[in-house]
């Protein structure tokens, strides 16, 4: 399956609703995108093909927003992980007690932009130490 871009717009389309002027990128940058996001990185939508930057660092809100939104992907997917389990009577991932200090991280990360400490990279929620075992 083909994925397009357009120079300037954010967003990924496939062949079926592709706009007008969209070029094909290969699998592989498409997956270097993806994961290069979910580390924090920003897509360059400006250059043709988009590629990764990093966030300046300039301890504003704006940098720390993309911060905690690059920072929910992997909790958040190890919740439904767990929900999925349970739901198709599994065995979870994840203990009870586990499975609430991580709802309580969510929790703190999405909170973390309301908080008085907002924006002190110093002051980011941290993950349960068990947790990079999950990912």
């Amino acid at each position: 399956m083909a994925i397009y871009v357009v120079k300037d717009e954010k967003g990924f389309w496939r062949e079926d609703n592709r706009p007008e002027g969209a070029q094909p990128i290969d699998d592989g940058l498409y997956q270097k995108l993806l994961a290069g996001e979910a580390s924090g990185r920003w897509i360059n939508w400006n250059t043709s093909p988009p590629s990764l930057k990093d966030p300046e660092v300039d301890g504003g809100p704006a940098a720390e927003r993309a911060w905690r939104d690059a920072a929910m992907m992997k909790p958040c997917a190890a919740r439904d992980r767990h929900r999925d389990e349970q739901e198709l009577f599994r065995r979870t991932s994840l203990t009870p007690e586990r499975y609430v200090e991580l709802l309580e991280y969510i929790q703190k990360l999405r909170d973390w932009p309301q908080s008085t400490d907002f924006p002190d990279i110093s002051q980011r929620p941290t993950a349960p130490a068990w947790f990079p075992e999950q990912t």
